[in-house]
């Protein structure tokens, strides 16, 4: 069940997979009032920029952390990206996307 709940979770295996690497990158080409989802991974490898804080992220632009899970049992890995705006002290998320076929591993590992 979890594994079909559960981002973090092997499907597979139906094990918890552990995180093995975690961003925050700034999406320049989202800026407020103009946030549209995309699901094509090649969209993100050429539209995120890394960042070292939040604090380096411009006004009005929106941001992703991206979590990348491997199984320790199969290997499996699985990309999660949560898209958000960071505003003040809060953040508006617009939901998450996962990427199943190691599209975005490269692009992490940069």
């Amino acid at each position: 069940m979890l594994a079909r709940l559960q981002d973090n979770w092997c499907r597979d295996c139906k094990r918890e997979m552990e995180e093995a690497r975690r961003r925050l990158l700034a999406l320049p080409s989202q800026t407020v009032g103009h946030y549209v989802e995309h699901t094509d991974p090649g969209y993100y490898t050429e539209e995120l920029c890394a960042v070292g804080g939040k604090s380096d992220i411009p006004p009005g632009m929106y941001a992703c952390e991206a979590v990348q899970y491997r199984c320790p049992q199969c290997g499996r890995r699985v990309t999660v990206l949560d898209p958000f705006l960071p505003v003040r002290e809060e953040e508006t998320h617009e939901g998450t996307l996962v990427f199943e076929d190691r599209a975005l591993d490269d692009f992490l590992w940069r």
